[in-house]
């Protein structure tokens, strides 16, 4: 008896073990994926530390420079990826002109009028990319134009771990 016993243990521990070790891999999977999706945005502290910098050196020529840098790479990053986001291009380029705007007046210069100015379709067509033309979310988790990568993840942790629970139930019915 006690044989049986140390063989279901051991079972149970190599089907826990795959199944924690997959879970694990899909979660670094996953944390890889955001890591490069947030690898072209900068938070808002991070530009208002870097800003008072620069006015703190008197350079507000150096602060204009990396704001306009910033926010270029961020609309370039967001026209290249735009199937990422459940916002249309257009309301991403809004939302990254509102995040900027109070660091450009911060520094008591405007944002160069090009960059103001910018539509969707002007900065796809200076990259050379399709506009998309998503419809926003209504609901603010997903987008009618293409399902959510987001939910299909989810699906998968739960198959996982139904998976894991059936292996072990099995294990212990032996």
């Amino acid at each position: 008896m006690d044989e049986k016993n140390l063989i279901n243990a051991a079972s149970g521990y190599a089907a826990g073990n795959a199944v924690s070790n997959s879970v694990i891999n899909n979660l670094r999977k996953y944390s890889e994926e955001a890591e490069r999706k947030l690898a072209h945005w900068t938070s808002e502290e991070t530009i208002s530390a870097e800003i008072a910098k620069f006015i703190l050196s008197d350079n507000k020529q150096g602060a204009f420079e990396y704001l306009n840098a910033h926010f270029n790479e961020e609309i370039v990053d967001a026209a290249q990826r735009q199937k990422d986001y459940i916002y249309s291009l257009e309301t991403i380029i809004q939302k990254r002109k509102d995040k900027f705007l109070p660091f450009y007046q911060k520094i008591g210069m405007d944002m160069p009028e090009q960059l103001k100015n910018i539509t969707a379709d002007q900065l796809c067509e200076i990259l050379g990319v399709t506009n998309l033309h998503i419809i926003d979310s209504t609901d603010g988790k997903t987008s009618p134009s293409h399902s959510s990568d987001g939910e299909n993840l989810g699906l998968i942790f739960r198959a996982i771990i139904i998976i894991g629970m059936i292996i072990l139930i099995i294990i212990g019915l032996l």
